[in-house]
């Protein structure tokens, strides 16, 4: 089957606290269960064309994860503050799409501590919990605090990317076979002392702590990634799923995110 690739989904079969995702993919109409894909042998094959996932077009180039370019320079998903929160403006009433600000920007926000190969650092709107966590792979996370909206909690990550990594090292994240980190409250104990005094707009959260168990058989002892552009074809057994990436048995992974926007032929 053929369609446009974009960012894979899931549905948790587990529980608040204890989430277990299932994956799909949708290939233009139809919708594929990759986790039942597991433990099998599947093929991508690039097909040389990319199609933006904002307005469809053909385009030689795709910008910010599957756009082209004048859609990257308009459309609010592709917003400098969707990577960099202190950016943001909607609280100033300055956005690309106000009515998109205020169901994405102008709402409760979170900062968290969460575990992917190591501590990091990170902000999610309320509704993107547990999918943040889930897209960037991690085993384990805990709301720092909440804040009014994504600017306030912004300058929250701002002052803690002092003393905690906010990028995810995914060689590391894809190996990663540790049990419960250890001391992994005490991390959010030294943010909350960390930020306290600052004159930051936020309230601590609860210590409760989610967990994330991830379909995969086998983990890669090392992993190598592939670009579609380089590799065009992509082959073998798939072996797990983990974030955005792909795991197959030769320590080949993809992640599917970035790929967003190729058109891609399908088989299994």
């Amino acid at each position: 089957m053929q369609g446009v690739l974009t960012k894979m989904g899931f549905n948790n079969t587990g529980d608040e606290y204890n989430i277990h995702p299932e994956y799909y993919i949708n290939l233009d109409s139809e919708r594929v269960d990759l986790s039942g894909l597991i433990g099998r042998k599947i093929c991508l094959v690039y097909q040389n064309i990319n199609r933006c996932i904002h307005c469809g077009r053909e385009t030689k180039k795709l910008f910010g994860q599957g756009f082209c370019y004048p859609c990257f320079i308009r459309v609010p998903e592709a917003e400098e503050c969707v990577l960099r929160p202190e950016l943001c403006r909607a609280h100033e009433g300055i956005a690309r799409d106000m009515d998109f600000a205020k169901a994405n920007c102008l709402v409760q926000h979170y900062v968290y501590l969460a575990w992917t190969g190591g501590i990091k650092v990170g902000v999610t709107r309320y509704h993107q919990i547990p999918t943040r966590w889930v897209d960037q792979g991690a085993t384990y996370a805990v709301k720092i605090c909440h804040t009014p909206n994504r600017y306030t909690a912004g300058l929250v990550e701002v002052e803690l990317k002092k003393i905690f990594a906010d990028k995810t090292a995914w060689q590391r994240m894809l190996t990663d076979t540790s049990e419960f980190p250890p001391d992994f409250l005490s991390f959010k104990a030294k943010a909350l002392e960390f930020i306290n005094g600052e004159g930051l707009n936020y309230i601590p959260e609860s210590d409760a702590v989610y967990r994330i168990s991830y379909p995969i058989i086998q983990f890669p002892d090392k992993v190598r990634s592939v670009n579609l552009e380089k590799a065009n074809t992509i082959e073998g057994t798939l072996t797990g799923i983990k974030g955005q990436y792909l795991i197959f048995e030769s320590g080949i992974v993809i992640n599917i995110r970035n790929h967003s926007g190729y058109l891609v032929e399908l088989t299994y």
